[in-house]
């Protein structure tokens, strides 16, 4: 017998925070831009807000988090015993940290791996779920039922954002909103990302004789990025919204990989 709830949620739900705090472990699915699909087994803390790990400096899953934002992860009860399977299953948004939220996050760790320990290496990341499976699953044996009993609670998060469609390119590129005069990059802070406009406008501009100078402005449908940064090195030039504007970004590597897959 199958017993499937479906319910909205604004917070992670009280059963789930308790299962994700008596596992130390989450498997955690990610993809590159090219749409290779990678798996990693990493250590976490979590609360009723988010799941929190470190992503290693150079592995392929900090790679992968940079190229998409979205993630799924499993948390299971490895057991012997087939008949009882307990298990988590969800995807989510994933992203660096902000010093509140790893000050918390931080705290969380101590308390669960003991005051003593060491910080992992690698950049704190937290997964904010859209949707997730919590799976029951009790054999006749085992639960004393006369046939086997599967409880599954589907939980989606309120105000979540949607998880993207399938597919290489609609799954890996980061989608972000500007609103009018916001900045997207100034000298020296810009990761190196390659953007694409979606919608309203930009403008990139560059220091000259003292004074700022409009390189570009740039609408729907063109691509940009710093130069100098997808080099890897400083940029030079600042770029802001004119409008409130939705934009594409992958960052240079994966631009890289994915026209080299393209030459293959």
């Amino acid at each position: 017998m199958t017993t499937q709830l479906a319910s909205v949620t604004r917070e992670i739900p009280a059963e789930v925070v308790e299962y994700l705090g008596r596992h130390h472990v989450i498997t955690l699915s990610t993809s590159s831009f090219t749409g290779m699909p990678h798996a990693d087994t990493v250590v976490y803390m979590s609360d009723s807000h988010g799941i929190f790990f470190f992503a290693g400096e150079g592995t392929q899953m900090l790679r992968n988090i940079k190229d998409s934002r979205h993630v799924s992860f499993t948390i299971d009860d490895y057991t012997i015993d087939w008949r009882k399977v307990r298990e988590l299953q969800g995807v989510g948004r994933c992203q660096p940290t902000t010093p509140e939220q790893g000050a918390v996050a931080w705290s969380h760790y101590l308390a669960k791996f003991g005051p003593g320990s060491e910080q992992p290496p690698g950049l704190m990341h937290t997964i904010v779920p859209n949707e997730m499976h919590f799976v029951d699953y009790d054999y006749a044996i085992v639960a004393g039922q006369s046939e086997a009993s599967i409880r599954s609670r589907i939980y989606q998060m309120e105000d979540a954002p949607p998880t993207p469609a399938q597919g290489a390119v609609a799954t890996n590129l980061d989608r972000l909103t500007y609103e009018a005069g916001q900045l997207v990059f100034r000298p020296g802070e810009s990761t190196g990302q390659y953007y694409a406009v979606i919608d309203g406008e930009v403008e990139i501009r560059g220091e000259g004789y003292g004074a700022d100078q409009t390189v570009l402005r740039l609408g729907p449908g063109q691509f940009f990025g710093d130069q100098a940064t997808l080099r890897g090195q400083r940029g030079a030039l600042t770029c802001h919204a004119v409008t409130r504007s939705i934009l594409l970004a992958v960052d240079r590597t994966s631009l890289r990989d994915l026209l080299q897959s393209g030459a293959a």
